[in-house]
């Protein structure tokens, strides 16, 4: 059962979130063609100690969808702050889950001093999936790969292709096969665009705030090497490797909970 969804009106878009439990702030922001609602369970098991919000980023889940021009990962960090400061939020724990977790890390490297403490949870960090999104960048090869994206995306979650992606009796190919159904085509590529535009190598020795990262040993759409250069380059941060693909939150519910739990507890402690 996901928790109900609530509106804020940010930069003109209708932005929805969730929210869910009592004590000091705790933000979730997701990742490419995802939703809130993946983060659920570690909500559920966040809330007896933690105010939890997530949110749809615009372009996701039920949030408005911008046109293709809008999306770029430090648009996206300019809304999430908004996002927090506009409910008020006070130095918020953050996680992040790929994508999302680029969006924390450029966050802490803009203003750490903003945040309490930061969970990157198979972070991309220079724009290197298992495919090179770098590519996208260059108009030789990238334009003609996102127009193809954007041909195919629909045919990802019809009748044909669909349940090869998601059988609707798994909860949880049945929620990833919802969430991209709701990601129309210029939402996906112009955001895949944005995360191959994106380098942060740059940034990550200004991170300050205390931080873990979480990899998966078997993930196969974020390289570990991504989450292992942030946890090298920020100072004092953590890293925790599991044995489990891309969505831990999924796949090891109640260990990430408890790793992701312990650490935020070191400094969010209850007002």
């Amino acid at each position: 059962m996901y928790s109900p969804l609530q509106t804020i009106a940010l930069d003109g878009w209708q932005v929805k979130y969730r929210e869910l439990g009592n004590g000091p702030d705790v933000l979730m922001v997701h990742g490419w063609a995802s939703s809130s609602r993946m983060w659920q369970c570690l909500m559920n098991d966040l809330a007896d100690r933690y105010h939890c919000l997530a949110l749809d980023l615009p372009g996701f889940g039920d949030s408005d969808k911008p046109d293709d021009a809008w999306y770029s990962i430090p648009r996206f960090v300019e809304l999430t702050k908004k996002f927090a400061d506009s409910l008020g939020l006070h130095r918020p724990g953050v996680i992040g889950h790929s994508m999302g977790g680029m969006i924390a890390l450029a966050l802490a490297a803009e203003d750490g001093e903003a945040l309490s403490q930061l969970v990157a949870v198979n972070p991309v960090v220079t724009g290197r999936t298992y495919l090179d999104l770098r590519m996208l960048g260059k108009s030789r090869v990238g334009l003609p790969m996102l127009k193809l994206g954007r041909w195919f995306w629909p045919l990802t979650t019809s009748d044909w292709v669909g349940p090869w992606l998601g059988h609707d009796r798994h909860t949880q190919f049945k929620r990833i096969r919802e969430d991209w159904e709701k990601t129309t085509p210029d939402s996906a590529m112009a955001t895949v665009r944005a995360i191959g535009h994106c380098d942060l190598t740059p940034m990550l020795p200004r991170v300050k705030t205390p931080t873990l990262v979480l990899v998966g040993s078997r993930d196969l759409t974020a390289p570990n090497a991504e989450g292992k250069l942030a946890a090298r380059r920020i100072p004092g941060a953590q890293l925790v490797v599991l044995p489990t693909g891309h969505l831990p939150t999924d796949d090891l519910p109640e260990r990430t909970s408890a790793i992701v739990g312990s650490f935020l507890a070191r400094q969010l402690q209850p007002a």
